[in-house]
């Protein structure tokens, strides 16, 4: 081992996302000597932005869940000292649900979204209330979560969170089964879905219950800046506790001496010593790339070998000339579904139509700094397969002139299906920018461009996620492929719960 005290840590984090960022930063005002380590050049994995000819576009999250009062983000800046260092905008309404015959504003307040849908649907009306009643009840259960499961949490958790444990056994149709019958109300209801990965027939419905929760309970938040806001931030809190994070330096191995993480490689060959690594990078790539199949027992291996990554996303980015508001367009941000019937949805939306469902985000009505005085910004994000057509038409992993091509007829098909309700689109774009699942594998080395780490599927979702602890003694992980799950607030939790699990035992 290199003596030398510089390459000595007590923790490093491999990524520098959220997790990775809050995780760090948790760990070095604790006292811990930490060291991020990121392979591009700006922190924050999918939560970053970039600039394009006076505008800042968001690389792929739209919004933080829980980012002030006493919701989870706000608690974790809060700890870290430096929640007043952003500035949050509430997405309030949350977003216009466009169906082809309808369309109708999702309110942010959860007892005005109640009633708008007890309006709606006054026979529905008991049931609605009790659905909401227990989505709320299973989600104040999240925070008494032990931070990882032994045999006895195993044993007792039945018994100590029955709520959750019964859900998890189900998805969200089948919660929403229990209370609601319309099934237009079911689509409208879950909505949401596209931002979790997986219809409601498919879901988890702890997973869809969290999104919901933290929708119109804890909020979603945009802050000033841009997306870039908040890792940046978690990046300053780690300098304050004396981490270092180190960017543009790609971890090529986890050092495992006698079935321990003691270290990791960078691909320039310097190596670097640990008591503790943790991973907030893909899962498939920190255990079959990082540490090595061999390392790893077959159990282990057959198990990561059958987990499914969630979807992944095509994404357009649009800087306009003209304001959406003088077009009847009021929300931030708009969710399109072309049919009441989520099951065909999905299954339609990785067949080449791209019509089927999508997200339009319009983050300038929210900080008017993003773009040049008059013009906004429009983010298109549109499910879409890592497979289609033969993996977007790479070759020998090279993305040649068929995959360029076939990238700009898929951003123009896209567009085009967002004409239908933006009919005045094309006209004032200024710039457009695009991205295949293949461009978000490549920046975030996440398998198959996942948006969402592992799919919120049941066999994937709650207990069944991979724990913070691993197999190799000493390697932990964080973020969107262990527990909890998903989002920019859930990311931060599953780093500061790694922190604290790491900080009992060093």
């Amino acid at each position: 081992m290199d003596k030398n005290p510089v390459n000595q840590y007590d923790v490093i984090v491999v990524g520098a996302g959220i997790a990775g960022l809050t995780c760090g930063a948790t760990l070095a005002k604790k006292g811990y000597k930490t060291i991020v380590i990121e392979m591009n050049e700006i922190p924050g994995g999918y939560c970053t932005s970039f600039k394009r000819k006076g505008y800042t576009f968001d690389a792929a999250v739209h919004y933080n869940q829980g980012a002030r009062d006493n919701g989870w983000l706000n608690l974790i800046l809060r700890y870290l000292g430096v929640e007043g260092e952003l500035e949050f905008r509430r997405l309030d309404p949350l977003y216009r649900l466009v169906y082809p015959n309808e369309s109708m504003t999702i309110p942010a307040d959860l007892k005005e979204y109640i009633s708008m849908l007890s309006d709606k649907f006054p026979e529905e009306k008991e049931g609605i209330s009790k659905l909401f009643d227990t989505i709320i009840k299973t989600q104040e259960n999240l925070l008494r979560l032990p931070i990882t499961f032994n045999f006895l949490n195993l044993a007792l958790f039945p018994l100590r969170f029955p709520l959750i444990f019964k859900y998890s056994k189900m998805t969200f149709d089948e919660m929403m089964s229990q209370y609601i019958n319309d099934p237009r109300l079911k689509s409208i209801i879950s909505s949401g879905w596209l931002c979790i990965g997986l219809p409601p027939s498919k879901v988890s419905a702890f997973m869809m219950s969290g999104y919901i929760y933290g929708a119109h309970v804890l909020g979603c938040y945009y802050p000033k800046g841009g997306m870039q806001s908040l890792p940046n931030v978690l990046a300053s809190a780690l300098s304050r506790y004396g981490g270092i994070l180190q960017l543009g330096k790609k971890v090529t191995e986890i050092l495992v001496e006698n079935g321990k993480a003691v270290g990791v490689q960078t691909k320039d060959g310097n190596r670097i010593y640990a008591q503790c690594i943790v991973s907030n990078i893909d899962a498939m790539h920190t255990f079959f790339d990082l540490v090595g199949k061999e390392k790893l027992s077959e159990k282990f291996v057959k198990r990561l070998e059958m987990m499914e990554p969630s979807l992944s996303f095509f994404q357009v980015w649009l800087g306009i000339d003209k304001h959406p508001k003088e077009e009847g367009i009021n929300e931030s941000e708009l969710t399109y579904y072309c049919s009441y019937d989520n099951d065909q949805v999905y299954d339609k939306l990785f067949q080449g139509g791209f019509k089927e469902a999508y997200i339009c985000a319009i983050p300038s009505f929210l900080d008017a700094t993003l773009a040049p005085s008059g013009h906004h910004i429009i983010n298109i994000l549109y499910p879409a397969s890592y497979e289609f057509q033969g993996k977007w038409k790479i070759e020998d992993g090279k993305r040649g002139d068929d995959y360029r091509s076939l990238k700009e007829k898929v951003k123009n098909k896209i567009i085009g299906t967002v004409e239908s309700i933006m009919p005045w689109i094309s006209e004032h774009t200024i710039i457009t920018e695009a991205a295949t699942p293949i461009t978000l594998e490549r920046y975030t080395g996440n398998c198959k461009g996942a948006a969402y780490g592992w799919a919120h599927s049941l066999d994937q979702s709650g207990i069944n996620r991979l724990q913070p602890n691993t197999p190799i003694k000493g390697l932990y992980l964080t973020g969107n492929w262990t527990v909890p799950g998903v989002s920019t607030a859930i990311a931060a939790v599953s780093g500061r719960r790694t922190a604290e699990l790491i900080g009992y035992r060093i």
